[in-house]
C-alpha cells in the first residue's frame, strides 16, 4: 500500500509553497471561505494507495458535508508525486461554522486522522482549532499530541505505515 515515487524534502517544501500561492489566488478569485485538503502521509512516499484512497474518501466527505449544509462549492483536485490535495471555495456558510464541520470530520470519520483540512476566511486567514476552542489532534499510535510525536519522530516509519494501512483495510 505504501509503494510509489519517493520525494525529497525540497520537493515537499516547493509543493507547499505552490499550495500556499494557489490558496491565496483562490481567496482573491472567489472572495469566499476556502477549504484546503491534503493527506497526512509520513515518509518520503507521499503518493501511494493509502493516500489515494484517503484522499478520494475525504474529498467526497468534504463535498457531501458542504452540500448537506446548503452550500455551493467549486472544487479542484491536484495530484502529483508530493501527494493529493484539493481546494474548495464554499459559498453560503461562515468560515467558523465551516471549520467546525471540518474538525468534526477529522475527529469522527474512521479515516479522519489521515485528513489535513485547513479553512481560510475570505481574507485568506487560516482558522485554527485553538481559535475555536478545540483541542489539538492526537497521535493515532499513542494518543498524545500528534505534532509533538511527528516533530520528535517518536514512532518509527514502519509502525506509522502499518497503522495507516490498517485504517484503510478496516474502512474498506
Amino acid at each position: 500500500m505504501y509503494r510509489g515515487p519517493a520525494v525529497t524534502l525540497e520537493q515537499v517544501l516547493d509543493n507547499r509553497e505552490v499550495r500556499a500561492v494557489r490558496q491565496r489566488e483562490w481567496v482573491v478569485t472567489h472572495s469566499l471561505p476556502i477549504v484546503s485538503f491534503t493527506i497526512n502521509m509520513p515518509g518520503s512516499v507521499k503518493l501511494n494507495q493509502i493516500s489515494k484512497i484517503g484522499f478520494e474518501v475525504g474529498q467526497r466527505e468534504i463535498q457531501l458535508i458542504c452540500i448537506q449544509a446548503g452550500c455551493s462549492i467549486v472544487s479542484q483536485a491536484f495530484i502529483n508525486d508530493c501527494g493529493c490535495e484539493s481546494i474548495t471555495a464554499v459559498e453560503g456558510i461562515s468560515p467558523e461554522r465551516l471549520k467546525r464541520m471540518m474538525i468534526e470530520l477529522e475527529d469522527k470519520h474512521p479515516l479522519g486522522r489521515l485528513f489535513d483540512i485547513d479553512v481560510f476566511n475570505s481574507q485568506g486567514l487560516a482558522l485554527s482549532r485553538d481559535q475555536l476552542g478545540f483541542p489539538r489532534r492526537h497521535c493515532f499510535i499513542c494518543g498524545r499530541d500528534a505534532k509533538i510525536c511527528a516533530r520528535n519522530r517518536v514512532h518509527p516509519l514502519p509502525a506509522l505505515i502499518d497503522k495507516l494501512s490498517e485504517m484503510i483495510d478496516e474502512y474498506h
